[in-house]
């Protein structure tokens, strides 16, 4: 009984001191891009993902996948939402942009 309350005690101070890790991270993200730490995160998915459709010929679903989406539907509605056009416009632009 004494022992679990001893590991109890220790997950509540790591449990402490990672909520401490995660408010300093966030204010230096923020100190440094302006941005929240979810922001910069999504800029910088956002980025790669540009790259991808712009300079390889992987199909959506593999690009959602190296980028650690669920599915290629999640990846499509954050596309979407963040560059204003789903991955299949956004490379027919630059396709057709660039011939």
């Amino acid at each position: 009984m004494r022992e679990h309350s001893r590991d109890r005690g220790r997950l509540e101070d790591i449990l402490k001191y990672a909520q401490n890790v995660e408010q300093i991270l966030s204010q230096i993200v923020r100190e440094v891009s302006g941005r929240t730490v979810v922001d910069y995160i999504n800029q910088m998915l956002l980025m790669e993902a540009s790259y991808l459709l712009q300079q390889t010929s992987f199909p959506i679903v593999q690009i959602a996948d190296r980028l650690h989406f669920s599915e290629a539907a999640s990846f499509t509605r954050f596309f979407t939402r963040m560059k204003g056009m789903t991955p299949k416009e956004f490379r027919k632009a630059v396709f057709e942009c660039c011939l």
